[in-house]
């Protein structure tokens, strides 16, 4: 029996898997779906993955290792994504793309004076609450794919946070903080 490697299909659902993770974690706080996510979802993808391994590497090691790159390839994704995440790079990036969209729409925000419900993609953040700040800013949650939650940005051009109402703020850059209530 020949030891065939991870095929398309798998590969692609631990590429979809990461895919999920790196988005999620672009969030201004980790959600704690995305470890429900890598729980179940990680688990069963090496499991179907140690599935295929374990035989191969058992009855034809020879061309495990003609093939090595792609048995590796999923330990590959997983690495990677777990050190894209550890470093902050999916909220980096994504803050950075959505920044100036993001300012717009605080800004709009800012000088109505008032809150909003209603849902718009601002940037490449689904925004569903918007509320003027006491203090000249703006405070908006962030309602990401499938998931509803209370994290968010707030705004403050003066530099200065009120510390009024539940969560914790965290300072991005310039006058932007991340919201978690």
């Amino acid at each position: 029996m020949i030891a065939k490697p991870p095929g398309w299909p798998l590969l692609t659902a631990f590429s979809f898997a990461a895919f999920v993770c790196l988005w999620w974690s672009s969030a201004p706080y980790l959600y704690v779906e995305l470890f429900v996510w890598v729980l179940f979802a990680g688990g069963a993808l090496f499991l179907l993955w140690i599935i295929r391994a374990v035989p191969a590497l058992l009855t034809d090691i020879g061309a495990m290792e003609a093939n090595m790159l792609r048995w590796l390839t999923p330990w590959i994704i997983a690495g990677c994504t777990a050190l894209a995440i550890s470093a902050d790079i999916p909220f980096q990036v994504r803050f950075t793309l959505s920044k100036s969209a993001l300012t717009d729409h605080a800004q709009a925000v800012a000088r109505s004076g008032t809150s909003s419900h209603e849902c718009r993609l601002v940037g490449l953040y689904p925004v569903c609450w918007s509320a003027a700040t006491p203090d000249g800013g703006a405070r908006f949650s962030i309602d990401d794919w499938r998931i509803r939650t209370s994290v968010g940005f707030v705004w403050s051009p003066r530099g200065q946070v009120s510390e009024e109402g539940p969560g914790r703020l965290d300072p991005i850059s310039g006058p932007w903080y991340a919201w978690s209530g």
